[in-house]
């Protein structure tokens, strides 16, 4: 499995959280889900699941700060999971912004539509802008 992989398998657990009603712990959930897919234990994957699962109130916060007018609610499932995996990784992990956006990016290509995409690009890049981890952009797009 490579990383864009472990980071669709991560999205998707991400995804299955969100709507599971029983109070099951993020480890059963992940554990669970590996043998169902018939995968073993992936670092990788657990980190990014782990992270954006433990640090979710932080991340949560900080999309809802970035998305103005829009709360977590009123979100696809989609557009959530995505975003959480890559604030996690933003927040937490030593990936490059860029990296993390782009992925992020391209995942939300696979399941959302277009304007969903930029919707999760421009909340994204406003994180990373606040974060410090990338330049902040002037009126014309230049950084």
């Amino acid at each position: 499995m490579n990383r864009r992989e472990g980071r669709i398998c991560a999205f998707e657990l991400l995804f299955e959280t969100d709507f599971r009603k029983e109070d099951a712990s993020w480890s059963e959930i992940y554990e669970s889900a590996m043998r169902n897919r018939g995968l073993g234990n992936h670092a990788f994957v657990k980190t990014l699941y782990q992270t954006a699962v433990e640090n979710q109130a932080e991340i949560d916060k900080k999309i809802e700060e970035s998305a103005e007018n829009w709360r977590l609610s009123r979100m696809s499932g989609v557009t959530r999971a995505v975003l959480r995996l890559c604030v996690g990784e933003l927040l937490y992990s030593d990936v490059p912004p860029k990296v993390a956006i782009n992925e992020a990016v391209e995942i939300s290509k696979l399941y959302n539509d277009e304007k969903s995409t930029s919707f999760v690009n421009g909340i994204l890049n406003k994180i990373a802008i606040k974060q410090g981890a990338l330049p902040a952009q002037d009126g014309n797009g230049q950084a």
